[in-house]
């Protein structure tokens, strides 16, 4: 019996290293060779969002829903927006909706090389390229409150329209 188990384990084990592992994905090289495929790049969110005022605390429900909140005003937040296409982009466009939620916001866009028009419907447009990954000129968003509460802003970029929710917190 003791043998017969032995020589099992053994088949076993020989089967088990014999198996290579899987071979890296290729694909054709233009000049006939075969060459590894290279790693997929990380995902890139759209566009980039900051601020450098004190007191702020930024949140992020999921990648369609983030926000900040904030007791003094007005706050100037940085919006950067990325090419996370394979392909060379043209002639940016970005449109921002505002929409009182229990607050009374109001937004202003701008940044050097955009131009921007709206009031609860802001369309900002920049002309240019930019390469896969690369980013476009900063657009500055500056937020007022004229009662506390929460704003929120639908930033249309791309394929892409998250929220982005400002409250003003008045209380003490």
């Amino acid at each position: 019996m003791r043998l017969i188990a032995v020589t099992a384990l053994t088949l076993l084990l020989g089967a088990c290293t014999s198996q290579a592992a899987p071979a890296p994905p290729t694909s054709p090289d233009p000049t006939g060779e075969t060459t590894t495929m290279p790693p997929t790049p990380p995902l890139q969110e759209p566009f980039e969002i900051k601020t450098d005022a004190q007191g702020v605390r930024e949140w992020r429900n999921s990648p369609e829903e983030m926000g900040f909140a904030y007791r003094r005003q007005p706050v100037d937040f940085t919006l950067t927006p990325r090419n996370t296409g394979s392909t060379p982009q043209s002639d940016a466009r970005l449109r921002f909706v505002v929409e009182d939620m229990d607050g009374e916001g109001d937004l202003t866009v701008g940044g050097e090389g955009w131009e921007c028009e709206g009031d609860r419907d802001i369309a900002c447009t920049s002309t240019g390229v930019t390469e896969p990954g690369g980013t476009w000129s900063p657009l500055t968003l500056t937020m007022r409150h004229t009662k506390g509460g929460q704003t929120r802003v639908v930033v249309h970029w791309a394929d892409v329209t998250p929220s982005v929710i400002f409250r003003y917190d008045t209380s003490t």
